[in-house]
């Protein structure tokens, strides 16, 4: 049993009061008398009465000294711990932080908690505790459900159907950002506050990363720890590549806490193949590796393999293009202008010359195999022909190169269409983005039928002058008038127009945008022909976890720039879609925050609560802790006396009123 409230012990002056009316009374003798003339002695008799009574063996005084300490004890507000179905509201706070995915500590107990999976994570552990937690403590009570994320989430709000409070405990699952400790008790605080027969329970693993002691609850509040215990835990701190003439270097920093006894194996894989497989000793809690001339890739990925009891920091990725600039190879008879405008977009350009031969010389060439230059050794990125194609671009492994790379030619080749400095007419692209062409002046342009996949982005007189599109998966970008024969390298625009298109070229090819805490928000390039967007994955780096993937986040019927990572560490692709069903990819890695991977906790979780059971109870797989101040009511609700002390005072007053009806002192 326990007192609500110290208050009403000013009510127990009443008792002294009582006893003090007692002892003051006067004292009256029943007297028969004749006679109305012996009134005078009686009268006499009371005058000399002392107000100093002897307290004697009265009913009524009992009667009203029992009233008044019922009094007192309903205004403490008395009550008694129940267990289950208590009809009071329960709110529990699910710790879903990253560290829950954790294999779960040895369950200790029966032989049937024995037998659980020793592969157990700590989160499946505490959803078959809070089940028997509801089932043996709340039955019949309103069941609140918290869960901790980037902010708290309500789950379930009152809920007393035990189906749904079922599914919703089994729909639990880690969350590997950084987790809202303090403001989902906060949350859970303001939702009991002002209540009568409320409890707030807390389910965590113990490796509380907030202040529990910085929240005061005005009801009891106790913490459940389930699965603790002792992690060996080996992870990737750092991870990246660098690019080198002679292939890439890749440097990993690796880290561990707990007790290694055993080398930790090392895999290397580039774009999903294995590369190498290397060892590490971690016996010193850390260790650098670094992997030299690995083969170029566009995703690198590093993995550990051991006996470790947290996953999420076992794998890591790191993108090889975008960690260099992109490569052009620029076939030109000689353009300055071009030649400057492509490197200022911070590519590497490697310019190939080329000649106009006549036809003679065509002729007498095309047998000539040692007239046609190597194919570069390493592929480049994108492809600008200025001018007429050279003859050895149209066949063999050239003409490979050029299907397989985007592709920017200047020139064109069909009939001449004197335009005589027409107004040009930009339409919507990326290409053209920030740009007008307003007093351009272009002389002539080639006239040629546009392929099927071809969209026109500027025209002038009717007549196409650049078109854009996509042949077999490769962008393509199409300039039908030479730049010797307009004034455009002169503009201004010329250099955000040649950034433009190289960005374009470049883009859907698997660039990266870096490593993201999972969960957190991010900033994503949007296209401006973007329609559609989506989250894809490409790899999950917590096996069995599944990988759900966040909604696109939307703004005025467009597609927001900032959006949500992937809550599961691992690799995926925001894809980005247009009207014509051309796709922008963009990779991103979401990684598990790193103070979940650090199993050092050892302070006790104490949730303060402004009532006299404090910190009342932590218990470890759903025992008894041995915290100071508990009082061992660990799932048990408050039934409160005060109505059943009010109820006996009333029968007190009902039998005072009969002592008086009897018209005669007792």
């Amino acid at each position: 049993m326990g007192i609500g409230s110290w208050a009403g012990l000013w009510f127990a002056l009443s008792i002294p009061a009582i006893l003090l009316m007692y002892l003051l009374k006067r004292k009256f003798i029943d007297t028969t008398v004749p006679s109305h003339l012996l009134w005078d002695r009686v009268l006499k008799n009371i005058e000399a009465n002392r107000p100093w009574q002897k307290l004697q063996n009265r009913l009524l005084l009992w009667l009203q000294l029992l009233a008044a300490a019922l009094l007192v004890f309903a205004l403490l507000q008395p009550y008694l711990w129940v267990s289950g179905n208590s009809g009071g509201h329960i709110v529990f706070v699910a710790d879903t932080s990253g560290s829950m995915g954790a294999i779960a500590a040895p369950p200790a107990g029966n032989a049937e908690q024995s037998s659980q999976d020793p592969q157990e994570t700590r989160i499946e552990r505490m959803k078959s505790e809070m089940k028997q937690y509801v089932k043996k403590h709340a039955r019949g009570s309103e069941v609140t459900l918290l869960s901790m994320k980037s902010e708290p989430d309500v789950i379930i709000s009152r809920e007393k159907d035990a189906k749904r409070i079922q599914d919703a405990i089994d729909g639990l699952t880690p969350y590997y950002g950084q987790a809202a400790y303090n403001e989902t008790l906060s949350l859970a605080s303001a939702l009991t506050r002002e209540e009568q027969n409320a409890e707030v329970v807390l389910f965590t693993d113990g490796e509380w990363k907030g202040a529990s002691d910085q929240v005061t609850f005005e009801v009891p509040a106790h913490a459940v720890l389930v699965g603790n215990g002792p992690v060996k835990n080996a992870g990737i701190q750092q991870f990246g590549i660098q690019q080198d003439k002679e292939g890439n270097d890749a440097v990993a920093v690796l880290g561990s806490s707990g007790t290694w006894d055993a080398p930790v194996d090392v895999r290397i894989y580039g774009d999903n193949k294995l590369l190498r497989t290397e060892s590490a000793d971690l016996t010193r809690h850390s260790a650098t590796l670094v992997l030299q001339s690995l083969p170029p890739a566009d995703v690198y990925r590093i993995e550990l393999d051991g006996d470790d009891g947290y996953a999420a920091d076992n794998t890591a990725y790191a993108f090889g293009k975008s960690s260099r600039e992109p490569s052009i190879l620029l076939l030109t008879p000689g353009n300055l202008f071009l030649e400057k405008a492509l490197q200022l977009t911070g590519a590497q350009v490697t310019r190939m010359t080329t000649e106009e031969p006549s036809n003679s010389a065509k002729t007498a060439d095309s047998g000539n195999a040692a007239s046609v230059p190597q194919v570069p050794k390493d592929p480049p990125d994108l492809i600008v022909v200025d001018g007429q194609a050279p003859e050895f671009t149209k066949e063999g492994s050239w003409r490979q190169l050029l299907e397989e790379t985007p592709l920017w030619s200047i020139g064109g080749s069909g009939s001449e269409v004197k335009v005589n400095g027409q107004e040009p007419k930009v339409s919507d692209h990326p290409v053209n983005r920030y740009i007008t062409l307003k007093g351009l002046y272009v002389g002539e342009l080639h006239k040629e039928p546009l392929p099927a996949w071809a969209e026109p982005l500027v025209t002038i007189g009717g007549t196409p002058a650049v078109y854009a599109g996509k042949e077999a998966g490769h962008p393509r970008l199409s300039f039908l008038f030479r730049l010797q024969d307009t004034d455009l390298p002169l503009s201004a625009e010329f250099p955000i127009l040649v950034h433009n298109a190289v960005s374009w070229l470049n883009e859907g090819e698997g660039t990266g945008l870096g490593r993201v805490t999972a969960g957190s928000g991010m900033e994503v390039p949007i296209a401006a022909d973007a329609e559609q967007a989506e989250w894809k994955v490409q790899h999950t780096g917590v096996p069995g976890a599944g990988a759900p993937v966040p909604e696109v986040q939307k703004r005025e019927r467009a597609i927001s720039s900032l959006q949500t990572a992937p809550l599961v560490p691992g690799l995926y692709a925001f894809e980005e879609r247009n009207s014509q069903g051309d796709t922008i990819s963009y990779l991103v890695e979401t990684a598990a925050d790193p103070f979940e991977g650090t199993f050092v906790s050892s302070k006790p979780v104490v949730l303060k609560s402004g009532q006299d059971d404090t910190g009342r109870a932590e218990a470890g797989a759903g025992e008894q802790a041995g915290n100071p101040g508990t009082d061992g009511k660990i799932g048990q609700s408050r039934y409160s006396l005060m109505w059943l002390a009010a109820a006996v005072v009333l029968l007190m007053i009902v039998t005072e009123w009969g002592v008086y009806q009897r018209g005669r002192s007792i």
